[in-house]
Formats: structure tokens, sequence, C-alpha cells
């Protein structure tokens, strides 16, 4: 079915979500005619496949597409050569949206010059909430009251729209990077962002388009924090095409013994405060070397890569 946007949803094993995040889909308060929702199953060993024929036999504007090989970012180009309409929705499938998400992206589609646009991800605490978790540890929300466009910065991959003749133009997600299977890794919607920039387009922000990601039950804890900083740092490379030599690495690995030491003196005098735990302080002092370590690991091994050849 050809409508003005497709809503396109990457899943991998995440059977004992869809119950919960897909009605929501389809709980808007615009005709069904509307929009489209596109599921792409990206090799999911659970059950999965069930729960999507299920919806899939409720709902006529959802359509189901099988990607084998493994990868966040290839299975969100699967979705979007799969998808009929000219506005593109990318969703994470652990979030739920509200009555009005449809609508409101309906109108930001007709912004002049706007071919790409985010909003907001808010957390959703579906197994609780630690006295110690902030809700800025998970949340992109800015000081912005109206759609604006955005000068410096990105959107977030889990909720993104784009047009798809510019998706196509760009040469879709890049797939060296991104979530693969259970490995963590990010940057792949960042990437997409800075070609969009260097080709001259303009990237939009709705503080009102909002989505409520899960806070999963693994990342209740600061040492996911810490992992995906170290993640996040290993992915620079690849995202910002950075260049690599011994000096920088060397840089790095001062910057991170600096970092560490300066943020030990920082933020320890604030455990003498209430709201202030040793989990938090975990995060504060170790996540901005982790991610410095994770770009010494990545230009480790791309010199070695460079060795070898």
């Amino acid at each position: 079915m050809a409508t003005k946007l497709t809503i396109i949803i990457c899943t991998y094993n995440r059977g004992y979500l869809l119950s919960k995040t897909l009605p929501t889909i389809f709980q808007q308060d615009v005709s069904h005619n509307d929009y489209s929702v596109l599921i792409v199953n990206n090799n999911s060993t659970d059950n999965t496949d069930k729960i999507l024929i299920e919806f899939a036999q409720q709902y006529r504007n959802i359509s189901i597409v099988h990607e084998p090989k493994q990868g966040l970012s290839i299975a969100k180009n699967t979705g979007a050569f799969n998808a009929k309409s000219d506005w593109l929705i990318f969703l994470d499938d652990d979030a739920k949206v509200p009555k009005d998400f449809i609508n409101i992206a309906l109108k930001n589609i007709n912004y002049q010059n706007i071919v790409c646009f985010g909003g907001v991800y808010l957390p959703w605490y579906k197994y609780g909430k630690p006295n110690w978790f902030l809700d800025e540890y998970v949340s992109n929300k800015r000081k912005i009251s109206n759609f604006t466009t955005l000068k410096k910065g990105f959107i977030s991959g889990g909720i993104m729209a784009i047009k798809k003749s510019v998706l196509t133009e760009l040469g879709g997600f890049p797939t060296k990077i991104g979530m693969r299977g259970q490995k963590i890794g990010y940057g792949e919607e960042n990437h997409l962002q800075i070609k969009l920039r260097e080709a001259g387009f303009q990237i939009g922000y709705d503080p009102n388009w909002i989505i409520y990601h899960l806070v999963n039950r693994y990342k209740l804890s600061p040492w996911w924090f810490i992992r995906s900083g170290f993640a996040s740092g290993r992915d620079t490379y690849e995202i910002y095409n950075k260049t690599n030599s011994i000096m920088i690495i060397g840089k790095n690995f001062y910057r991170a013994v600096k970092f560490f030491m300066m943020n030990i003196f920082k933020f320890t005098p604030n455990l003498i405060q209430e709201n202030y735990r040793r989990q938090n302080w975990l995060i504060d002092v170790l996540k901005p070397s982790a991610i410095l370590c994770g770009q010494i690991y990545s230009g480790i091994m791309q010199l070695f890569k460079n060795d070898d050849k």
C-alpha cells in the first residue's frame, strides 16, 4: 500500500517486547490509510515471527520482510529498499509511541528544505528505576520548544524520519558500524547525518515528536554506561573518518589518564550529597575515559590492519 510515510522497525529477538510496543503504532489519531508499517525481522531465533504474523492478521497496513544477514544498518537498508513511500521513519523495536506520533510526522514532512528530522526519546521504565538512575542518562531532550534546524549535533536513529530518495542518493546506512546482533555498536545514523550536511541538506529536530524508549534491565547498571562509552569511542574512527597514528593514540592515552584523575577530584566530593550515589560517581569518573579507551583500541586495531597490508 502506497502511503506518504512508512514506519520501519528492525527487530532482533524482541518477541517479548513487540506485543507491548507494536500496538501503540496502530492506536494513532489518524487513519491507517495514512501510513504503512514495515517490520524487518533481522534473523530472529525467538518467537518474533509468530508475534509478527499475529499482527499482520490484525492490521492491513503492516508488512514483514526477513533479512538473514545480521546487522541493524543492513536491516535498515533492507527496510528502505522495500518501502513504497516518499518518507521513511526509523523507529526502535523497544519503543512505545503516543497517539499523535504519526500526526506530528505528517505535519513535519511539509516543512520546506527539510529532508530529515528527529525527535525526543524519553525513558520507559518497564523494569523499575533505581534510586541512583537519572532520566538524563537515557534521554536526548533539549532546551528547545519548537521545531528547529540543527546546526550541529545529531538526531537519534531510534526516532528518525528521512526522505527515501535522499537516503538512496547517499547510499543508505553504513554497514560497518551499528548494532550487530548482541554486539553493541553505534554511529550509523551519525555517519549518515554527516553526509547529509556535507551534501547541503538540513536536519530538523522536533521537541514535540516523542517516543518512550525502554530502559532494559541490562541498562540499570553503571557498567552498561561504561561499556557503551567504550563502544561509542571505538566506532568514532568509522563515524568521522578520523585519521590515525601512533602519536594520536598516545595523545588519547594521555587524555584518558588525565580525565580519569581530574574526574576523581571533581566528582568525589559529590558523594557526601544525599542524591549522589556511588553509581553516579562511577559513570561520571569512568565513562569519559572509557570513550577514549575505545578510541585507543580502535586506533591500535587500525594500525595492525595497515601493517598486515
